[in-house]
């Protein structure tokens, strides 16, 4: 059931036109990896599971963009699980399904609340990206015009 104390809006942009700038575990370890860049970006590093398979996945840091590299294989429409690399604790969103295909997803948090999430299946790109609390977005938005700072 909806929260009839908050409003949902959706805004359009293009594809790969933010970049994560900051990620987090919900423990507050940074998953960004500088040492690994995908397009000349630090990218995103978590520790990948695929049944007894395990290894790091460095996901492309362009919302919108897949350019991702894994150590391990994964075959496609397999399902993973993420964790994060520093402490182990698992990064798939709690109560939320993928609406394209009803795998689960996994979650990363952002700076000031924000989120960035997406499908655990392979080839599956279904992906969720939360900015901030709508008031606390117009708010900064006044004192910082970009969103660079979200991410």
């Amino acid at each position: 059931m909806p929260n009839k104390n908050r409003e949902i809006v959706y805004v359009e942009i293009p594809s790969k036109a933010l970049r994560i700038h900051h990620a987090a575990c919900s423990n507050g370890h940074s998953l960004i990896c500088p040492d690994h860049l995908i397009n000349g970006y630090a990218s995103v590093c978590v520790k990948v599971r695929y049944q007894d398979n395990e290894g790091l996945i460095y996901l492309d840091p362009i919302y919108g963009s897949f350019c991702n590299v894994t150590e391990i294989q994964v075959p496609d429409r397999g399902l993973v699980e993420f964790f994060c690399p520093s402490c182990g604790i698992s990064l798939t969103a709690k109560q939320q399904l993928c609406t394209e295909c009803g795998a689960p997803m996994f979650e990363l948090a952002l700076p000031r609340g924000g989120t960035v999430a997406g499908c655990l299946r392979n080839g599956c790109h279904f992906h969720l990206l939360k900015l901030a609390d709508g008031v606390k977005l117009l708010d900064s938005l006044a004192d910082e015009p970009t969103w660079d700072s979200f991410l």
